[in-house]
Order: C-alpha cells, then structure tokens, then sequence
C-alpha cells in the first residue's frame, strides 16, 4: 500500500511494510545515473578491448586490404579514445568529490565531509554485522551516506582509476606521433623510470584491470544482494532515480489522517510527533 504524504504532488511516498515503513524519494539524479551507466560501459569495453591488446586472437583476412581489416589498430584505437573519455569523467567526479558542497556550491566537497565514518569502530562493527548477517536491519549513519566499508572501497576504485588512466596513457604513446597522449607520456616519464620500465607499467595496468573485473563481480552482487535484503530500491534506484529510505517522521503504521489527501504537511508532522 501507497499513500500520499502530501497534496497532490507529492515529493515522497510512504510504502507500508511489515515491520518498517519506508518513505521512496528521489535520490540519484539524471547525471548521477547517466555518469554510472556511462563508467560501466566504458570499463566493460576497456576489459574486453584490453584483453584482446594483450592476446590477439582474431586473425587477419589475408586476402584482403589491409587497412580494412588491421583489427588491432581499430582495436587499440577506441580503446584509447575510451580510456581518455573515463579519465576524464574520473576527474570530474573527484574534483565533485572534493569541492562540491551538499548545496551544489564550491567549498569542501559533501562526501569529503563523510570521511570521519572510516575512523568510527561503531560503523564498523554495525555494518560487518549487518553483512555477516548479525542483524537484519541495515545501519544508517547520520553523518555519512555510504558505510565505512562502501567508503574505503570507492575511495579506492577512484585511485585505481587514476593509476590504470597513468599507465595507459604511457602504454599508448609509443603508438602514437603526435598529440596529446604524447605530450602527457613526456610529463610522466619520470613514472615509468620510476616504475622500472614499460615491462612494469604494463604488469600494474593488467593487475588494476583485474581489480575492476573484480570489483563489479562483487559491486553488482552485494547491490542486490542488499536490495534485496534490505529493501531499499537500490538496483531500481540506479535506473529510475527513486530508492526507498528510513524517515523517523513516518516510520509509523499509517492513520486514517495520514491517509486523506487533503491532510496538510503541518497535520502529518503534528501525527508524527504524537506517535
């Protein structure tokens, strides 16, 4: 059952569940999923176009011309224009993560504010409890949106993505004549050099490859397995933006009040405060 918390537009609704209700709100917006949609593309053809560069397994029509079927090349091609492309949507995500302020203005960056959920050992302890299935209802923190264990790891998919960024822009220069992958390949020599070589570059840009594979695997896993479990929305949110979240003011079984449409926002948080 469904109710309107408010007129005729409402900006949220309250699902009756057994046991908890939950208030669906808008909370993914249109470049947040178009952003998300987009990375998971780009890193699916940068797995498969990598794993090709690395083995190549389709062969050459020999009778034909070779410029219609130089496979690698093509291959190598979009590859890199792909990696250029997620590097930088990574840097605008990470500059959004420093800088953005919850109002959308510049200052320290909402989710850099997060940061104090990876120091708290009662973050900790609720959420590997909850995952090593101790308790059934899923932590909330009032000061973060992710769990430290969310934290720790999407800090870390964006390094990645800053260091496989680095090492593919030195693995494709030596293919390049010109441009920028050449320019930015002579600003960071010094990290080759200081990685041991093209040999070393190439073993850290495979093993950070092999991160992502894993990293999805268990990403797309755990995202339904906590929708499920939970039943936040959270694989339907990422789709339609909406996803089910706690709200002390409703967490209540609706009244007879709560469900007539002309009831006023007022009306309902008076309701709220009396149960």
């Amino acid at each position: 059952m469904a109710t309107s918390t408010a007129g005729a537009r409402p900006k949220a609704v309250v699902l009756q569940k057994p046991g908890r209700p939950r208030m669906v709100v808008y909370v993914f917006g249109r470049y947040i999923r178009a952003a998300h949609w987009i990375r998971n593309g780009l890193l699916i053809w940068l797995v498969l176009s990598g794993i090709y560069i690395g083995n190549p397994f389709l062969a050459r029509n020999l009778t034909a011309e070779a410029s219609n079927v130089f496979v690698m090349a093509q291959v190598r091609g979009w590859h890199v224009i792909a990696g250029w492309i997620l590097l930088a949507m990574t840097l605008v995500r990470i500059y959004q993560f420093l800088f953005v302020r919850p109002d959308g203005k510049l200052g320290l960056g909402a989710e850099l504010r997060m940061a104090p959920v990876m120091f708290s050992w009662r973050a900790w302890r609720d959420q590997l409890a909850f995952y090593l299935l101790m308790k059934r209802d899923h932590p909330h923190f009032t000061y973060s949106n992710y769990g430290p264990l969310q934290y720790l790891v999407y800090t870390a998919l964006y390094a990645s993505l800053l260091v496989i960024s680095i090492t593919g822009i030195i693995l494709a220069a030596p293919f390049l004549a010109s441009g920028i992958g050449v320019w930015s390949a002579e600003l960071l020599r010094p990290i080759e050099v200081w990685m041991g070589g093209l040999a070393n570059v190439r073993a850290v840009h495979r093993f950070v490859m092999w991160f992502f594979i894993l990293f999805t695997l268990a990403h797309i896993y755990m995202a339904v397995w906590n929708s499920m479990r939970t039943g936040n929305l959270l694989i339907e949110g990422i789709v339609s933006g909406f996803a089910a979240t706690d709200d002390g003011e409703h967490a209540r079984p609706a009244t007879d009040e709560d469900l007539k449409p002309a009831a006023s926002a007022k009306g309902a948080k008076t309701g709220g405060k009396k149960a």
